[in-house]
């Protein structure tokens, strides 16, 4: 993708993600963001969005219709409108969707990055920036890296490569300090520990052994918690179990009143489930939101069906 010709045309940027952010999300918006401060100093350059624990790398502006008349729009991470926390972005005059999930697109846009081997958004910006001879300063580097490590779990899932650390290398050169990140995004209070305790102490397994747990509205207020913390930030809490091949978080989300579902596999695909309930992501890491608790029984029975079908 040609950059140059859009930022000749386009004085104001706006980059944005998915709502809810995770790690990736976050890593990406700022790499570029920092990156295209430094690069286009005289261009009007804004990031946009809700914020939660996870962004530890920048300063977020509320959505405004406002923000994206005239302007070039950089939509991250996602590709399906309900993974967008306000239309307002269908104003921009043009529209870059970059993104390394597996749905098919249901927003319109004028320009389409899609790369599903990345391990990450975060590594797709790194490889556009190079591309485009933009350079990477420290704050870019230092989100994008946290960007990476949170989607490749700190370069265990299958989705690292030799590309992943390649990426990596060229962020390691501008001086970023590894070690205070780690402790930055893996130190957590001992309130933490005692409700992830909580938490698997009472989480359930299907017939063929699928962990789930059910996040009511009373778990979220007895912690004090959001329902972001509660879906993303304890569905592996079931993760390396030798006997549960599948595991489900579903959390009830006060804002919509919907169910938001989180579900990891070891080994086995699960996204088409996770499309079958409107949701997608990843082959082994995906979600998608669901209207009422029964919804969520009829998944566990799917999730239990499929590993019927592929264990015999």
């Amino acid at each position: 993708m040609e950059l140059t010709s859009l930022f000749q045309k386009y004085q104001k940027i706006v980059i944005m993600r998915h709502k809810n952010p995770d790690l990736d999300a976050y890593g990406a918006q700022f790499g570029l963001f920092y990156a295209l401060k430094e690069f286009l100093p005289h261009h009007e350059i804004l990031a946009v969005g809700d914020s939660n624990s996870q962004n530890h790398v920048g300063v977020l502006i509320e959505m405004k219709q406002e923000h994206f008349e005239g302007s070039l729009c950089f939509v991250l991470d996602t590709v399906a409108k309900q993974m967008i926390e306000s239309l307002d972005f269908e104003r921009a005059d043009h529209i870059v969707l970059i993104d390394h999930h597996q749905n098919k697109p249901d927003i319109k846009y004028h320009d389409y990055l899609h790369n599903p081997q990345a391990s990450s958004t975060a590594e797709m910006i790194v490889d556009l920036l190079e591309e485009s001879h933009i350079p990477i300063p420290y704050e870019a580097s230092r989100a994008l890296y946290l960007g990476i490590v949170g989607d490749t779990g700190r370069f265990q899932y299958s989705n690292t490569t030799s590309h992943t650390f390649e990426v990596v290398s060229k962020l390691l050169k501008t001086g970023i300090d590894i070690q205070s990140l780690y402790q930055l995004i893996y130190s957590e209070s001992l309130k933490m520990k005692l409700m992830k305790s909580e938490f698997f102490a009472s989480i359930s397994l299907t017939k063929h052994f699928v962990a789930y747990r059910k996040n009511d509205i009373d778990f979220l207020e007895k912690h004090q918690i959001d329902t972001f913390t509660a879906s993303r930030g304890l569905v592996n809490q079931m993760a390396g179990i030798t006997e549960i091949p599948i595991w489900a978080n579903f959390t009830f989300d006060r804002q919509t009143g919907t169910i938001v579902c989180e579900l990891r596999s070891r080994s086995i695909p699960i996204v088409d489930i996770a499309k079958k309930y409107g949701g997608g992501g990843h082959s082994l890491a995906c979600g998608c939101s669901l209207k009422t608790w029964e919804e969520t029984d009829l998944l566990l029975a799917d999730l239990d069906q499929l590993l019927e079908e592929t264990h015999g």
